[in-house]
C-alpha cells in the first residue's frame, strides 16, 4: 500500500461488521496493518484494515474537488 501514498485508488473493502464497500480514497500514510486516507463517499479521513481490503486499483484521469 506504500506505494499509493498521495494517490486516489477504489478499494473493495470489507469492515469489521462483514460489510462490503467500493470507496475512492487518497492514500494519506501507512503504518503497520493499518491505513489512514481521504474517503470521498464519507468526505473524511478513515482508518482502514489492510486486512479488510479486497482489491485496490489506482484511479486515472479523475478530477477530485
Amino acid at each position: 500500500m506504500e506505494k499509493y501514498i498521495g494517490k486516489v485508488v477504489q478499494l473493495i473493502y470489507i469492515d469489521r461488521k462483514h460489510q462490503v464497500s467500493i470507496r475512492d480514497v487518497r492514500l494519506l500514510s501507512v503504518k503497520d496493518d493499518r491505513f489512514k486516507a481521504y474517503c470521498f463517499s464519507a468526505k473524511a479521513v478513515r482508518v482502514f484494515n489492510m486486512a479488510g481490503v479486497v482489491d485496490v486499483e489506482l484511479i486515472k484521469n479523475r478530477e477530485w474537488a
